[in-house]
């Protein structure tokens, strides 16, 4: 979906009714598996048995069990961390919390391993970026009915998307010595809204310029049908109706002068960027990424395609034209520390058969 709100009216405090599934993004760290939801808490998974342990506060660091959180976590790979966020959101001001955790999962001695700050407006943030010093955000503009909204709670029936600048927040981590100061940046618009970032990594450079590689979702007019029937597509034409077009960008910000600029790497339907682990939050060369199987057209993911952000290079693996990959995952390669050395693991859905299996590259 192009548009930000699909999902935001699942948020807890929002729709109580919804239940939390927990099933967007499986995170392991420090000897710790969490199941990652949109908007409720994570739940404790039992690692070998994979048994639910039920909802975690994360150390009581979440003070309220009904505060907001994402579906989103990130491991700063050179100190061994790993940052979370929630944003309590309301029409006229939203509240963003920011959680940082060491090796042992434990709360970071600096400000108790938490900053709080506000955001202008219903922030309605998709993702977010760690670097070495500051958190990322992209907050998209939109219009709100206060009224509907204070009704219904329900951003896709009382917001829209404005056709502006997205704000871009810099925010000082809380090991900082500047925790939780906040920059500001318009990022120029192009036509295309910046709702949606999948943001796949981000890092400083030695200048202290921010860079940053996302998945954007293109408001072209697809996208714009939704379905809760299962299957939800049973054809292209299906797919292409209820999928937005997207593309791999590199974002580069200058702090300092205040500056965002912005460059597409590639114009091909990509799903699910991702790099290997030992380089989160370090500057990468390799992405990651499943592929449509029509280049450019908008088509499900199907196969696999490697990008070489330094030279601009890309290899791709396609598999039978009835079968699809899932999101890719990078496992390193016992012996081989280099960022390309190791293999990806995905899922892969045999369409005739109905069955799927585990894929290694």
């Amino acid at each position: 979906l192009s548009l930000p709100f699909y999902r935001h009216h699942l948020l807890n405090g929002l729709n109580k009714l919804r239940k939390n599934t927990s099933n967007s993004r499986a995170v392991y760290f420090g000897k710790r598996l969490l199941t990652m939801w949109a908007g409720g808490l994570p739940y404790k998974v039992d690692a070998l048995a994979l048994s639910t342990d039920g909802r975690s506060q994360l150390g009581g660091i979440i003070k309220r069990e009904d505060n907001a959180m994402s579906s989103s976590a990130v491991i700063d790979s050179k100190r061994n961390r790993i940052l979370f966020y929630g944003i309590d959101e309301q029409a006229s001001g939203s509240t963003l919390n920011i959680y940082e955790f060491n090796s042992k999962f434990q709360p970071i001695k600096e400000n108790d391993g938490a900053v709080q700050l506000e955001l202008p407006g219903l922030a309605l943030v998709y993702d977010f970026g760690v670097t070495e010093n500051y958190c990322v955000f992209v907050q998209p503009q939109l219009k709100v009915n206060g009224m509907q909204y204070m009704l219904n709670k329900e951003p896709g029936k009382s917001a829209t998307l404005e056709s502006e600048s997205a704000l871009l927040h810099i925010v000082a981590r809380p090991g900082n010595k500047d925790a939780g100061g906040m920059k500001t940046i318009e990022i120029p618009f192009d036509g295309m809204p910046e709702a949606n970032l999948q943001i796949i990594n981000s890092y400083e450079s030695e200048d202290g310029t921010i860079i940053f590689d996302a998945l954007r979702s293109a408001d072209s007019g697809g996208g714009s049908k939704s379905s809760t029937q299962w299957p939800w597509a049973s054809t292209l034409g299906d797919f292409q109706n209820m999928s937005s077009k997207k593309s791999l960008w590199r974002y580069e910000v200058n702090p300092k002068k205040g500056l965002v600029s912005k460059d597409c790497i590639s114009q091909d339907q990509l799903y699910f960027g991702v790099i290997n682990s030992n380089t989160s939050a370090q500057k990468h060369r390799y992405i990651y990424a499943a592929a449509g199987a029509m280049g450019e057209g908008v088509a499900p993911p199907q196969g696999i395609t490697k990008f070489d952000v330094d030279t601009g290079a890309r290899e791709s693996w396609f598999p039978e034209s009835y079968e699809f990959c899932g999101e890719p995952m990078y496992a390193e390669r016992r012996g081989d520390d280099s960022e390309d050395g190791g293999y990806i693991l995905s899922t892969l859905f045999n369409g005739k058969d109905e069955c799927s299996e585990l894929v290694v590259l």
